[in-house]
């Protein structure tokens, strides 16, 4: 069993990704889906869910005592079977059931299935960082575009975590081709998925298995993804945090090649952004994030 977090720098879809991988999850392993946003939940919603179960019923019942167990005790289910930690819609409540659950990050290990963590935008100084460090895997989402992976690039140079432990999925199309956004940001490209708000909003309440979603692009592309996943969570050591100091020691080390190319990245974009102005609209978006 293992973690994987999943975040974004810039773009969103976070959400969307971990929902369609909990939902193509391999039946033969138990998974778990947290929405560890800081900014809110927003499944409970999209699903009908009641307020509880949720990450703040849980919150509250680990203030008395806390073991593994009660984890499972306030999940819903998604259709296709696979159990959601939900997160409130509101972002204060959120980040204070995550303060009151710090701790949090170093039982999920130890839980009886693999965890994907939805840590929602990785800005500085929010909860989350614990997911992160103690993370089998840390999977980010990305838009092929110029002002995502300068944001992307940037990240890199200022993140602690090795390239080996970090992987990027590219969410809709873009100018730029996997190989080369892998070698200038020196992190594997594991994926690319449509954009598909329909099939997206659909996963919270079909199983992914249903007739009319199995043979969408989404759900086949996340489908391999899961394959893929699960199986490094199969042979993957257990993380720091969770009993392994030595394997998020050496994982964590900079790789002086990723810091190389992140570099040359950011010498290019860079050169392109100042070329090339993006003009803001009216209401604080980009035109690129509009049209999206």
């Amino acid at each position: 069993m293992g973690v994987v977090a999943l975040g974004s720098v810039r773009s969103c879809g976070v959400t969307t990704l971990a929902l369609a991988l909990a939902a193509t999850w391999p039946a033969d392993r138990r998974v778990l889906l947290v929405e560890h946003d800081p900014a809110g939940g927003t499944l409970a919603a999209a699903s009908g869910w009641p307020p509880e179960p949720s990450l703040v019923s849980l919150a509250a019942a680990a203030r008395r005592s806390f073991d593994r167990d009660l984890v499972w005790e306030h999940c819903q289910e998604l259709a296709g079977g696979a159990a959601v930690l939900a997160g409130p819609a509101s972002g204060d409540q959120a980040r204070s059931a995550l303060g009151m659950l710090a701790g949090l990050a170093g039982h999920l290990g130890t839980l009886d299935a693999d965890v994907l963590v939805d840590c929602g935008r990785l800005d500085p100084g929010v909860p989350g960082a614990g997911v992160l460090e103690g993370a089998d895997r840390v999977v980010l989402a990305a838009r092929p575009r110029l002002a995502d992976l300068h944001a992307l690039a940037t990240w890199r140079e200022a993140s602690p975590f090795g390239s080996g432990r970090v992987g990027l999925v590219l969410v809709g199309d873009g100018p730029y081709p996997d190989a080369e956004i892998a070698e200038a940001l020196g992190v594997e490209v594991l994926a690319r998925l449509p954009w598909d708000p329909e099939a997206a909003g659909a996963l919270v309440s079909v199983p992914a298995s249903a007739r009319e979603l199995r043979l969408s692009p989404l759900v086949r592309g996340a489908r391999s993804l899961a394959d893929r996943l699960a199986k490094e969570m199969a042979g993957a050591p257990q993380a720091a945090g969770c009993g392994s100091g030595e394997v998020l020691a050496a994982s964590t080390r900079p790789s002086r090649t990723g810091v190389l190319r992140t570099g040359l990245w950011r010498t290019r974009v860079l050169g392109a952004w100042r070329a090339e102005p993006v003009p803001r609209s009216t209401n604080g978006s980009t035109p690129e994030e509009v049209s999206q």
